[in-house]
């Protein structure tokens, strides 16, 4: 894009890949290798509330990609159409989405939970049109951008790295140890780990199960709402966004073996890098397709996933 954002109306990540002009041949390489890095980091944020929601609510929510947008264009509403600066909107942007599958979570799958997780999932992806229609309907077409400045390159050892691009990395790894902390270290937290582990054994132990699904609504729909962020701040945005972002997703949730949060850190940075650098040989066209070619690979030789664990 001339203003130097990417184009996120097909693949988020993959106009953020380095122009061959500028390298040689093994700068060049390395340089793919870094975007990896982005790429891994931005699929990480998108991927860890996904993968939370199926340890504890298990089910796999394919609405959690529209969250995304949610967020996104929330985001883009109160910083372009009401001039708010981008902090305070990417906070409000943030806790709203929270309560929006907060809100999804009881009204539409508290009720059919008794049905499990079969039916779950495919009214998810009913949720998740639904979803969609609504941002399309309140938004529209168009390409859009928030109000911003453009992003500065800084250079080092030669490659080539954008102040957004490491905001997102940043971002991933904050976000990451914040939710590796509260899960280890509060009480909350370990009755989360305790429901997904054992759901009708953590009860029996007098664990909160209403209240912990609520909370981790909350969670899983915000960590998605700090995704939706970071693609406003790197991106152009459309509204088929979301669409786009939910087929990586499963790729690094089926990849990390619906497991644990470190699986997700790995099968993220795994997909992100290996997507990337496949550039190296090939059209960028085909980078989705390398994302499930890594995960047909490594399942051949861990078909539970990187996390070793079979699936609920």
């Amino acid at each position: 894009m001339a203003d130097g954002r990417i184009d996120a109306s097909s693949d988020a990540s993959a106009h953020w890949l380095p122009d061959r002009r500028e390298f040689d041949f093994v700068t060049l390489f390395l340089q793919f290798f870094l975007t990896g890095i982005v790429t891994g980091s931005f699929l990480i944020l998108a991927t860890i509330g996904f993968s939370f929601t199926r340890r504890v609510e298990g089910f796999l929510n394919i609405a959690h990609a529209e969250l995304i947008g949610v967020s996104a264009f929330t985001t883009w509403g109160l910083n372009k159409l009401l001039g708010w600066h981008v902090l305070p909107a990417a906070v409000v942007g943030i806790v709203f989405t929270g309560f929006v599958g907060l809100a999804i979570g009881r009204v539409v799958y508290d009720p059919i939970r008794r049905l499990g997780p079969s039916v779950l999932l495919i009214t998810s992806v009913g949720v998740a049109y639904a979803v969609g229609g609504t941002v399309d309907a309140l938004v529209g077409t168009g390409i859009r951008t928030l109000d911003i400045p453009l992003a500065t390159s800084y250079r080092f050892w030669g490659l080539r790295i954008t102040d957004y691009q490491m905001f997102v990395v940043a971002f991933a790894a904050i976000a990451t140890g914040a939710l590796a902390l509260f899960l280890n270290k509060t009480s909350m937290g370990l009755a989360i780990r305790a429901i997904s582990a054992n759901p009708e054994l953590a009860a029996s132990r007098g664990i909160d199960v209403k209240s912990t699904s609520r909370i981790t609504w909350l969670i899983s729909s915000g960590l998605a709402g700090l995704a939706g962020v970071m693609l406003a701040v790197i991106a152009t945005l459309s509204t088929d966004i979301a669409f786009h972002q939910i087929l990586q997703i499963l790729a690094v949730a089926i990849l990390a073996g619906l497991g644990s949060l470190y699986a997700v850190i790995a099968a993220g940075l795994i997909v992100g890098i290996a997507m990337d650098v496949s550039v190296f040989w090939i059209p960028a066209g085909y980078r989705p397709l390398i994302a499930f070619a890594v995960v047909i690979l490594v399942l051949l030789f861990r078909p539970e996933g990187l996390a070793g664990k079979k699936s609920r």
